[in-house]
């Protein structure tokens, strides 16, 4: 029995062309991991070269140290992606219309998603060293969770990330609906539910830049994943599905006893759009627990005209949907944080419960 459900097997998928390109995507970029970041020892070996053999005198390390780690390091990333993505490699007679210069052209773009942020998702759901950032961001969700809503309850999270949260929300006896657009996300989520033991995987998510550390041992800290023998036999059930929450969710009303949005709100196009989504999945008197920053993902790009409202004016809306708000404060959360490192990204979060009336 599996602990995850999931839409990733290729009938389901390639119903979709987009959505299947974009899972196609994700498996090039994840098997060509080393390929597409060959770059960086590139760029070391030749800014290095380049400089004056009296300033490199003065420096008792040896480049070529770094290069070389920085190589073993992706080798090690590269296994573990190699394992997962072999996984669910469909067979080819699912894309015999996809064009694989297509496929190849936007696996190295999506390739980059891999080290500034579906690694930093991994060492921060999933792996011992990140529980206190998991305790300060998931813990008071949590909490609300348990004050409203009943064990056996169908919680729904949209931007689901990695879903630690949802698991451990699960282990509570919850049923967990969950949604994320990253494909990355959709593919590690499955293979971590249903198929890793405890620990079966060591990757080295920090090697995407050697700015702002101490020392150089820092950047090639290496983690374990994931943390914990996933079991839910037993307790709540989960589910997740790749897609767009816009598209996917549109259709459903009155189905969810509450609905989690972590880090979610502000990746929308139109913010309008998604309360009134959240507004419409939810049963009357479900609860909608809330917490994130307001940095509005798609300022700037004119083929998706964004409006940013200010909390004050969000919350105006949110009230005039048909919500009422029954906690509402500032949490101080650190997300994704660099461990050793000088910059962090540090919000205030706004953390509101609010029901449906």
């Amino acid at each position: 029995m599996k602990n995850l459900e999931t839409n990733l097997s290729p009938e389901i998928l390639s119903k979709n062309q987009e959505d299947f390109k974009r899972f196609l995507t994700a498996l090039y970029s994840m098997e060509n991991y080393i390929n597409h970041n060959k770059f960086q020892t590139e760029a070391i070996i030749k800014d290095y070269s380049s400089m004056d053999p009296r300033y490199l005198s003065k420096l008792s390390y040896d480049y070529k140290k770094r290069v070389a780690r920085l190589n073993e390091a992706y080798k090690l990333n590269q296994s573990f992606l190699s394992t997962v993505a072999s996984k669910y490699k469909p067979d080819p007679s699912y894309s015999k219309d996809i064009s694989q210069k297509e496929i190849e052209n936007s696996a190295y773009y999506e390739s980059q998603n891999l080290n500034w942020g579906v690694f930093m998702y991994i060492s921060r759901d999933w792996t011992h060293e990140r529980v206190k950032e998991r305790e300060n961001c998931y813990t008071p969700i949590i909490t609300e969770v348990q004050k409203y809503v009943k064990a056996g309850s169908k919680v729904f999270i949209p931007g689901s990330g990695l879903l630690r949260l949802g698991y451990d929300l699960a282990k509570l006896g919850y049923n967990i609906d969950a949604n994320d657009f990253n494909c990355f996300n959709v593919i590690l989520c499955d293979y971590i539910f249903n198929y890793s033991k405890k620990y079966q995987f060591s990757f080295q998510p920090l090697i995407r830049s050697f700015s702002n550390y101490l020392t150089e041992d820092q950047v090639f800290a290496k983690f374990s994943f994931p943390d914990e023998n996933i079991d839910l036999t037993g307790k709540g059930k989960m589910k997740l599905t790749f897609g767009d929450f816009t598209q996917i969710y549109n259709d459903v009303s009155d189905y969810y006893d509450c609905v989690i949005t972590c880090f979610f709100i502000d990746t929308a196009k139109n913010i309008f759009e998604y309360v009134d989504i959240i507004h419409r999945v939810l049963k009357k008197g479900g609860i909608w627990i809330n917490l994130g920053p307001l940095s509005y993902h798609w300022i700037g790009y004119q083929e998706y005209p964004t409006i940013e409202l200010p909390y004050d004016k969000l919350k105006e809306v949110i009230i005039n949907f048909g919500f009422k708000y029954l906690n509402d404060g500032i949490k101080n959360v650190i997300y994704c944080e660099m461990q050793n490192n000088m910059k962090n990204d540090f919000y205030n979060c706004i953390f509101f419960t609010a029901i449906k009336e």
